[in-house]
């Protein structure tokens, strides 16, 4: 194998000729978005993004039951502060059948979360919210309901079956640091770099590249050979930010 293929392969990503990657192909995907949890460290932003990366700051928040009932479902409404008054809120299912009949909504986008030994299938709806709207959402002072679109409604209603219209509360924020990496310093055509605060102090770094499904395998080993030339220190066990502050939001419940 390549070097890598060596690196990806290590990381916990299939190896070149396993079955995984045809599959993942053939999946009915739009897209795919390999992420790998790393080991944060003090300038490693500036350090991967370089000096003309665009770094933009997010804050994500979580509508849910108290108790976390729809992401137990792999549920998420989220609302993204994206800066300079643009919101938007987005309602996302990971699973194979999302709604009845496994048919996803006209308006939806399905894409393959690919971590280092786990692939999930994701089905989601995005819209743009006025920040009159979306500050009214945040605060408690109106129903998220009432914003949804038709499709993320019924996106919402499929998967979450009677908790769909169960009371919601608002987690959050979660402040994320997002770095675009030029191609010409890493190889891949869509790379990010993402530093998480959670509330409490925590903090994590995901670096992540979105591609077309036939080309999962190369952009995997890409990502691979580019974080181990860069030194960074992969942090499994390998999950997506959104379980990872659901499971510190239980802990922090159940203290």
């Amino acid at each position: 194998m390549s070097d890598g293929a060596d690196f990806a392969a290590t990381l916990g990503f299939p190896p070149p000729e396993d079955a995984a990657w045809s599959r993942i192909v053939d999946a009915g995907a739009e897209s795919v978005e390999l992420k790998v949890l790393l080991t944060p460290q003090p300038g490693s932003t500036l350090h991967l993004a370089g000096r003309h990366g665009r770094v933009r700051v997010r804050r994500l928040h979580l509508l849910d039951t108290p108790d976390l009932g729809l992401a137990h479902l792999g549920v998420n409404i989220r609302l993204r502060d994206r800066g300079r008054d643009r919101w938007d809120l987005t309602v996302r299912v990971r699973g194979e059948d999302p709604v009845p009949g496994g048919v996803p909504p006209t308006g939806s986008r399905v894409e393959l979360d690919v971590l280092p030994g786990l692939v999930f299938r994701s089905t989601e709806v995005r819209t743009t919210v006025p920040p009159g709207t979306a500050l009214a959402v945040r605060d408690g002072l109106r129903d998220v309901r009432d914003v949804l679109s038709d499709d993320q409604t019924t996106l919402l209603q499929g998967a979450a079956g009677a908790l769909a219209g169960a009371e919601l509360g608002v987690f959050g924020p979660l402040v994320i640091e997002r770095a675009t990496v030029p191609r010409v310093r890493c190889r891949l055509p869509h790379a990010r770099h993402e530093r998480c605060r959670f509330p409490g102090g925590r903090e994590l770094e995901e670096f992540s590249a979105r591609c077309a499904p036939t080309e999962a395998r190369g952009t995997a080993e890409a990502l691979a050979d580019f974080l181990a030339t860069h030194g960074l220190d992969p942090a499994p066990p390998h999950r997506t930010k959104t379980a990872l502050w659901t499971d510190q939001l239980r802990s922090a419940r159940y203290r």
